[in-house]
């Protein structure tokens, strides 16, 4: 499997997660829930959202999000996702607004997950401003300019480009700041292909949407009225594997 290490650097482990690691927060880790919900429009949604007990508040202005997932030639993290392994990493490139020309910074993320706990290990780099014709040149020729770390430049040639993904999302925050929730709709997914990649092969989930609750602390701190108010079935919904499947029905 991927995992990162204390620097940052990918390698290949059969390093397996204890229970108390899976069920104990790390520093810099957080519990997260995610609900697949398919069956509520939006509206309804934040209709819950806004009348719960914990008095979610609409608290940074909505955007949209855009990602290329990285992955081995083999698909192992998305192998490791399907059989419910609990220690994973996955590289992804984010940025926000515009998905093809955007001159918006990016930020490459390690995001690291241990059971029903999560982490993100991020480093700021330049516009990728992704352009019809892009190839996996390309990329390599991006990532000469990024000032990142030697063994974070090292990691990132180990991978490929899997997928493209974007959605809309808005953010909420509990009064106490204890919680936040985010909604993400218009789930759409973009196959990026080695060579003359057009950006035009697109899979969409137009109906689904996704609300992610996160909260730091040990789960028992976890207020149940909250959890119990709300009228969302957790789910192990991953937008990377969707994506592939979609992409490759």
């Amino acid at each position: 499997m991927i995992v990162a290490s204390e620097d940052n650097k990918v390698s290949v482990s059969d390093a397996s997660t204890s229970e108390k690691e899976i069920h104990e927060p790390r520093q810099g880790y957080r519990f997260e829930r995610k609900y697949h919900v398919q069956d509520l429009p939006e509206v309804e949604i934040e209709m819950w959202i806004k009348r719960s007990p914990a008095l979610f508040f609409e608290c940074f202005p909505p955007r949209f999000i855009n990602n290329i997932y990285f992955d081995t030639p083999d698909l192992s993290n998305y192998h490791e996702n399907l059989s419910g392994q609990a220690a994973r990493t996955k590289i992804r490139l984010r940025w926000y607004g515009e998905f093809l020309q955007s001159q918006e910074k990016t930020t490459l993320e390690y995001k690291i997950k241990s059971g029903m706990v999560g982490t993100k290990n991020s480093y700021k780099l330049p516009p990728l401003n992704l352009t019809p014709g892009f190839s996996y040149h390309d990329l390599d020729t991006y990532w000469e300019k990024c000032d990142i770390p030697e063994n974070v430049r090292h990691d990132v040639r180990l991978v490929l480009p899997a997928m493209c993904n974007r959605y809309h999302r808005k953010y909420y925050l509990s009064a106490d700041g204890m919680y936040r929730i985010t909604i993400d709709t218009g789930l759409s997914f973009i196959a990026i292909d080695r060579f003359d990649c057009q950006f035009n092969r697109i899979r969409n989930l137009e109906e689904s949407v996704v609300v992610e609750l996160k909260y730091s602390g040990d789960i028992s701190t976890l207020d149940e009225r909250l959890v119990n108010f709300l009228p969302f079935r957790v789910t192990r919904m991953s937008k990377y594997v969707t994506g592939v499947d979609l992409l490759s029905a």
